[in-house]
């Protein structure tokens, strides 16, 4: 199996980022803080593609590929908000370091994958996935988790793609 990942990213490295990884030794989850934390984590299990909660590019309000998003019934925010812009310079920053070492990176939003995925519950959506659902997660966690599985669908090429003029966010097929 190809390692996959998924990184639930927070704006400020003093915050912990979740990280999912899905390899052949099974699921390696933990919080995160640094990128040199996340980057060498995603290494230690060369991985090959990672889902990042994050938006990719800047904005000053909505993107074309957020009001898609919004048009589906899907809840997003704004990269020019004041409180995303520091989320979205080290989204880009560490999309950037991955791609400079051969990782693709896809952006998601793990709460709309969830909803696409019609599965009620992260627990749900696990089982379906053929994956047990370690005890007790964080919120952080568990977006991790689910960004995970958009990496392993988009190998497997199930994914399902919103895209606009400026981006593309990357969500999980019907699977419950």
């Amino acid at each position: 199996m190809v390692a996959v990942a998924g990184v639930d990213l927070s704006g400020s490295e003093r915050r912990p980022s979740g990280v999912a990884v899905l390899h052949d030794g099974g699921l390696y989850v933990d919080r995160l803080y640094s990128d040199e934390e996340i980057l060498r984590k995603l290494l230690e299990f060369n991985v090959k593609i990672v889902a990042v909660d994050s938006p990719l590019a800047h904005s000053p309000s909505f993107r074309d590929v957020d009001r898609s998003m919004i048009k589906l019934g899907l809840r997003v925010l704004p990269p020019g908000w004041r409180g995303m812009r520091m989320l979205v310079e080290r989204g880009i920053k560490l999309a950037s370091s991955l791609s400079s070492l051969g990782i693709l990176v896809l952006e998601t939003h793990p709460r709309s994958a969830l909803k696409t995925s019609k599965c009620g519950s992260l627990s749900e959506l696990a089982s379906k996935m053929g994956v047990p659902q370690p005890g007790r997660l964080s919120r952080d966690e568990e977006d991790a988790l689910i960004a995970a599985f958009v990496s392993l669908k988009f190998l497997q090429g199930e994914v399902i793609e919103v895209e606009g003029a400026d981006g593309r966010i990357f969500l999980l097929p019907p699977v419950c």
